[in-house]
């Protein structure tokens, strides 16, 4: 079901009562994780309980008990036939019983309710850390494939110093492996490029001097770890980043080097 089918289906309200079945439980409680709109609903009826519940204590106040001599009373004046006046305890007693009875559920669904609000609680904490679990094992996995990579016997290191004139703090590292024709580029000494704005790759040849572009680091500001992998790099004696318009230019801009590094 959509969100909209859960919340026509009623089944949000008996949840909030704790009055599904185990299983069915679970399907509400998988639609709350995944649905905005149903833990909004769920949430809403949630405090619509709650403020009925807290104006209903389990038990009764002297006013209430007025109110129902007073009632016991009016009723008992309108009778016909004349009889010895005297209190109907039955009667009170029953009325009392009732204003309990209705208060002891009202505090129960109340308790429920919490309980209730706990379990969805806990679930939604167990999601989020398996969330971190997964993501957390993700990311040593790629670190030590990452290290693999980098103690290959055929990788050379390559330090990319950050050009004085345009930026002095910024470096980068270039792990190429001429056998695969790959790149693995360290970029987190980079700054930020401005909006608009993009890090591209070149591939040098130095004599004659001859730029070739081998990337775009377009994902550069979402990327966590700032590590890029450059594909079909070819022979190389160099490697320089510049920043160019978004899209990347045909030649380098060269105004706008940021590092520079020879092989």
């Amino acid at each position: 079901m959509n969100a909209q089918e859960y919340i026509a289906s009623g089944k949000l309200e008996l949840f909030v009562y704790g009055t599904l079945s185990e299983e069915e439980n679970l399907e509400i409680i998988k639609a709350i994780q995944e649905m905005p709109e149903v833990r909004l609903e769920v949430e809403k009826i949630e405090a619509s309980l709650k403020t009925l519940s807290e104006g209903v204590s389990p038990g009764v106040s002297e006013r209430i008990w007025n109110i129902i001599l007073t009632k016991i009373g009016k009723n008992a004046e309108t009778k016909v036939v004349s009889m010895e006046k005297r209190t109907n305890w039955a009667a009170i007693s029953g009325w009392a019983a009732a204003i309990v009875f209705l208060g002891g559920i009202f505090w129960m669904m109340k308790q429920n309710n919490d309980l209730n609000s706990t379990i969805v609680e806990n679930n939604l904490e167990k999601t989020r850390l398996e969330e971190q679990i997964v993501s957390t094992e993700s990311n040593l996995e790629e670190a030590n494939e990452l290290l693999t990579i980098l103690r290959d016997k055929d990788i050379k290191s390559v330090n990319l110093p950050g050009n004085q004139a345009v930026s002095p703090n910024a470096y980068a590292k270039v792990f190429y492996n001429e056998t695969t024709r790959t790149v693995h580029l360290d970029a987190r000494g980079l700054p930020e490029p401005p909006e608009g704005m993009v890090y591209q790759v070149w591939s040098l040849t130095l004599d004659p001097l001859t730029p070739t572009s081998i990337g775009l680091l377009d994902t550069f500001i979402t990327d966590t770890n700032k590590v890029f992998v450059l594909d079909n790099v070819p022979e190389s004696e160099a490697f320089g980043i510049t920043l160019e318009p978004a899209g990347g230019s045909a030649s380098p801009t060269m105004n706008q080097l940021y590092t520079l590094g020879i092989i």
